[in-house]
């Protein structure tokens, strides 16, 4: 089955809501939960300026079962393109944010995880980790206003490094992997390492 039959035969509620550039970088954001909001949540609408944005909706208790050709299809078509990308995961989706990061090396630049917790592997890429404050479960922490901020200023970092800095990995061996924590108080984003 061609990749635009399997997508005709996706309901939209779990269908990727695309919205945003029609070309540019672009943000894949994984989000736990069961569908896909209709819009964009308003705290994500500035970002639809920079950004194509692709919002994936990955039910977390199957680990993304099911959901994973719908990602590889979006990576896929970004992957066509050439189109320099940042995954932004909720922390429950880690496991598959990095499967994401591994199959896609040539377009993934960046993984930004939002939520409770530490990356206990190396993704290969620069990864940023946004702590919440309070209860950290569920869909609705990615368009609290406040975590979309930090998101936005990780993405932005993200954008600076990618535009300035070449890629260490191959050049000196390393991992590629720069530690970065946003958080929801004062003083933005700091690097760690």
């Amino acid at each position: 089955m061609a990749r635009s039959d399997r997508l005709a035969t996706l309901s939209s509620a779990r269908a990727p809501l695309w919205r945003g550039l029609d070309y540019g970088p672009a943000v894949v954001v994984l989000s736990p939960s069961a569908t896909r909001p209709r819009e964009l949540p308003d705290a994500w609408r500035p970002l639809e300026q920079l950004y194509q944005v692709a919002w994936c909706a990955v039910p977390p208790q199957a680990g993304g079962a099911g959901s994973l050709d719908r990602l590889e299809d979006v990576l896929e078509t970004l992957a066509d393109r050439t189109t320099r990308t940042q995954v932004v995961a909720h922390t429950a989706l880690t496991e598959v944010a990095c499967q994401v990061v591994a199959e896609f090396p040539e377009i993934v630049r960046g993984l930004v995880l939002v939520g409770q917790g530490r990356v206990r592997e190396l993704t290969g890429v620069p990864t940023t980790v946004v702590p919440v404050l309070g209860d950290p479960v569920g869909p609705g922490v990615l368009a609290r206003p406040g975590v979309v901020a930090d998101v936005a200023e990780a993405l932005a970092v993200g954008e600076r490094r990618i535009r300035t800095r070449p890629r260490l990995a191959g050049v000196l061996g390393l991992a590629g992997t720069l530690g970065l924590v946003a958080s929801d108080t004062p003083g933005g984003v700091a690097v760690n390492g």
